[in-house]
């Protein structure tokens, strides 16, 4: 459920105004039945709006999820939060034996960088390092495999 913190309540005009509205914060569950707390907030590019929504607490190194709109921040909030509730539908890895392993033949993360500038790939709000991946790809060795690299406002979550 979205929570306003700044205490106002929207009347007339205000009501669809997105200075009014964001930022949202917001509680998604999990596929743990965990509940995942997001700041979303929007951006206006000039030829339409960004919403983007971060995991709180996690500084980058968590979820994030960003949807576009050449019309509203609002249209761009209803394609967010399909992606936000499909993609923490589904858990990729799980960390057992003290390795990372992944669930199912598709892992889905984002490319990010650490607090040290090291890259991370965050998979399931998780960050993993290029070593954690090494040792999932050594556990396929021989296999074949597939790189897709996508811009974050595209829904790999289907």
């Amino acid at each position: 459920m979205a929570d306003k913190s700044n205490g106002r309540t929207p009347h007339g005009p205000a009501a669809n105004d997105p200075e009014f509205d964001f930022p949202i914060r917001e509680t998604v569950e999990d596929s743990a039945a965990r509940g995942r707390a997001f700041v979303i907030t929007y951006r206006s590019c000039g030829i339409g709006y960004t919403v983007t929504a971060s995991e709180e607490g996690k500084e980058g190194l968590g979820y994030e999820f960003s949807a576009y709109s050449q019309t509203s921040p609002y249209n761009g909030l209803w394609d967010l939060r399909r992606k936000m509730y499909r993609s923490l539908a589904t858990r990729h890895i799980t960390l057992s034996e003290g390795r990372c392993q992944p669930l199912h033949d598709i892992v889905r993360g984002r490319i990010t960088v650490d607090g040290r500038g090291d890259l991370a790939l965050v998979v399931d709000g998780i960050p993993l390092t290029l070593d954690d991946l090494r040792k999932i790809l050594e556990m396929h060795e021989g296999w074949q495999f597939r790189l897709h690299i996508a811009s974050d406002a595209e829904d790999l979550s289907g």
